[in-house]
């Protein structure tokens, strides 16, 4: 922002020394400036829209979690489906790497509507159901919309254009002492977040 602040001030100092020395018409130097300032501003323009676009993305999505952290906390099934994007990706996260070394086919994590409830109870596990509603700023993250993760795009491809990904994705210890994580990420479908992925380090669906 100060670089474009001091450009145009530049620009108006330059426009007052032409005025004061008489200049008249449209010089090919006013001519430059004048396009030069014409383009600041349309440049700032796409900036400000930009910004405004994701400030409204994390607006929405936090009035979405805080919604979804409380209807976990209720144990609100019927609300939860609702909340969900079908069909919901369950693979776990691939990589670039994951893509060398084998086959990955993201049709075959696919859960339908109908498939669901079946699911239901593993997505929503005791751990789940607990620690979801504790879940603190660490644990969230904002996807990159520049991002080249196939898993993160092969999402997208579901989500409103331009819009951006979240993601809160939780680490726990299990009872017998070892280590383990799931997560969801969140995508704006129709102008509203849902949930459009489940991911833990294996398969959910048999």
């Amino acid at each position: 922002m100060i670089k474009k602040i001091t450009y145009i001030l530049a620009c108006q100092f330059i426009l007052l020394a032409c005025t004061t020395m008489g200049c008249k018409g449209n010089t090919p130097v006013q001519n430059q400036i004048t396009d030069s300032a014409a383009n600041i501003q349309q440049a700032d323009k796409i900036v400000k829209t930009s910004i405004s676009a994701k400030n409204n993305d994390e607006q929405q999505f936090r009035e979405f979690l805080k919604k979804f952290k409380a209807a976990v906390k209720k144990g609100d099934k019927t609300q939860l489906k609702t909340m969900f994007y079908f069909p919901l990706q369950t693979l776990p996260q691939w990589t670039a790497e994951d893509l060398k070394a084998t086959t990955i086919n993201p049709a075959e994590g696919l859960v339908s509507v109908a498939e669901y409830p079946k699911y239901e109870g593993t997505i929503f596990s005791k751990d789940a159901l607990r620690l979801i509603p504790q879940s603190r700023e660490e644990d969230l993250s904002e996807i990159d919309k520049a991002i080249t993760e196939n898993y993160y795009n092969t999402l997208k491809k579901a989500t409103d254009k331009g819009s951006t990904l979240y993601e809160l994705q939780q680490q726990y210890e299990q009872k017998n002492g070892k280590e383990t994580s799931y997560g969801f990420v969140f995508g704006k479908i129709k102008g509203q977040y849902k949930v459009i992925s489940y991911f833990c380090p294996w398969p959910l669906k048999d």
